[in-house]
């Protein structure tokens, strides 16, 4: 008896919750006094302006939302206004309806009596605070040194507690970003990563994550000597693959794109068009594939993948097959690197198996325990990273 594939509805619901994860966005308000500079920080982290940058602090008249950069991006008005007072602050909850807020002090101005109310009614919400102080660039280091001494006297805060930046020059926004990524809930990360264009290391970071613990995966898979079609297992993980790496992108990935990419890569992959006709000429056949192909093809695929969405899907098959290729042969010499992991994932596999042939596992069961198992593989890598 052999495991049977991966269900068509399988593959549609890992691919429902894979898109589920990028749409649970997390919510964040920049809120501070006018001329403190919102707006311009606001632009600086979306990589546009996409909020009128005005002198008069009442400009902004009401608190505006984007739903972009992976999040609802909540900009409030100049707060001490007449127009957003402390009190109207508080009757609309606006900061206990946040996951963050980013109190954003004037670096041209001292610290005020408002400031400190301020910083007490965040400090009062649910909301993770994260205190900046923006015009970096027109300070110089004693200003900032008394400056930050001003911050723990007045607000209590410890260094660790706040940083300097500046919204005009991009100084230390990507530090910004990584201070957001750190304190949003584990499940909102990544639809705040995949939409931001700020910190773009960020980003090829996490999907080189998600692709080399899929790599992994699939070796292990195709290391456990059963006479199974590999193709089974391998297609529905790269498939994952593909689409999570087109929701970073912001593109919507149908199982029929990431096929797409996988037949126009058919010639280079090998393995999989391989397989695919030696299961329709001889029924009951199963292709084996070595792991350290499993692996550097995944990675291979992975890479070309985000190459390819980069640019749009507007990238000739013949470059695509030159990316793959090129990829492909660095990762099989990056494979003895990942050998350990791979020992212990062929162990999970093996016994996954077994228990399917045995019956003691459903088909349903199977699926969703190699959907936990590669989730748990991607999560372990992601926390090894420094994000």
């Amino acid at each position: 008896m052999f495991p049977a594939p991966v269900s068509e509805q399988g593959l549609e619901d890992i691919m429902l919750n894979i898109k589920k994860r990028f749409a649970n966005k997390p919510k964040v308000a920049i809120a501070g006094f006018g001329k403190a500079g919102k707006s311009s920080l606001f632009n600086a982290i979306y990589g546009e302006n996409v909020v009128k940058v005005s002198m008069r602090t009442d400009e902004t008249a009401e608190a505006q939302t984007r739903e972009r950069f992976g999040i609802d991006f909540t900009d409030t008005p100049g707060i001490g206004t007449g127009k957003f007072s402390f009190e109207k602050v508080q009757q609309m909850g606006v900061f206990d309806r946040q996951h963050v807020v980013i109190h954003v002090l004037n670096g041209a101005s001292a610290i005020s009596a408002e400031d400190e109310q301020l910083h007490e009614l965040i400090e009062q919400s649910e909301a993770k605070r994260i205190t900046v102080v923006n015009k970096v660039d027109i300070l110089d280091e004693q200003e900032q040194a008394d400056y930050a001494q001003s911050i723990m006297e007045r607000l209590g805060l410890f260094p660790r507690d706040f940083f300097f930046v500046s919204a005009k020059k991009g100084i230390r926004i990507a530090d910004l970003i990584q201070r957001i990524v750190e304190i949003l809930p584990e499940a909102m990360r990544d639809a705040f990563i995949a939409e931001q264009n700020a910190d773009l290391a960020l980003k090829e970071k996490r999907i080189r994550n998600v692709v080399y613990s899929k790599a992994v995966i699939c070796a292990a898979t195709a290391a456990i000597p059963v006479p199974i079609s590999d193709i089974f297992i391998l297609t529905p993980i790269q498939i994952a693959m593909i689409v999570t790496i087109g929701c970073f992108h912001g593109v919507e990935v149908t199982k029929e794109r990431a096929l797409e990419l996988m037949a126009t890569l058919g010639t280079g992959v090998g393995l999989r068009e391989v397989a695919r006709q030696l299961i329709k000429l001889v029924p009951g056949y199963g292709q084996v594939v070595s792991a350290s192909i499993a692996f550097a093809g995944t990675v291979a695929l992975g890479e070309t993948a985000n190459a390819w969405f980069k640019k749009k899907m507007k990238i000739e098959a013949e470059e695509l097959l030159q990316i793959f290729t090129k990829t492909a042969e660095q990762a099989k010499q990056d494979y003895q690197g990942y050998s350990q992991r791979q020992v212990q994932l062929k162990q999970q596999l093996g016994e996954l198996r077994k228990q399917l042939d045995s019956g003691t596992i459903s088909q349903d069961d199977f699926e969703n325990k190699l959907l936990e198992l590669n989730n748990s593989q991607e999560t372990k890598k992601s926390d090894s990273a420094d994000v």
